[in-house]
């Protein structure tokens, strides 16, 4: 089992889809796309700042309050025994030197979110188009196999 601790603000602005930069349209994003993987993969979302109400059902949410999302994702990964399983989703270079320090792993947002792509490109090549003038002759020959019985 992987946790994914992602540096919220720093992953959600760097995705031009999504319009509405919030942290719902993100957690919808991230679970869209199935970026984090298996579902037995542990995900913590950290934002800088405080609000009033975050919640997922499947997402640990978590506000900074008044340390900075990159103090409170240090602290998670310097309480956590099992450093090697932990991935951390950041561009801030300064967090990722102290995370490989720490010895966990890091994932640039840029190559995170090419896990996206490649799934669009896989479903892209799985659908298999066919002419028209084909499309019409299994239709023709469908009609004469179903339609002549009645």
């Amino acid at each position: 089992m992987l946790w994914y601790i992602i540096d919220g603000w720093n992953l959600l602005k760097n995705i031009e889809e999504i319009k509405d930069k919030d942290y719902k349209a993100l957690v919808d994003y991230i679970k869209r796309y199935n970026l984090t993987g298996s579902r037995n993969n542990k995900v913590t979302i950290v934002f800088d700042g405080k609000f009033d109400f975050l919640k997922d059902s499947y997402f640990d949410i978590i506000c900074s309050g008044k340390k900075t999302a990159d103090e409170v994702i240090e602290n998670l990964v310097e309480k956590t025994k099992n450093r090697k399983q932990i991935v951390v989703i950041s561009n801030d270079l300064e967090l990722i030197h102290k995370i490989k320090l720490l010895g966990a792993n890091y994932k640039k947002v840029k190559d995170f979110l090419s896990k996206k792509k490649k799934r669009e490109r896989k479903r892209e090549e799985s659908i298999k188009e066919i002419s028209y003038s084909l499309q019409r002759e299994i239709t023709e020959e469908l009609k004469r196999i179903w339609l002549e019985k009645y």
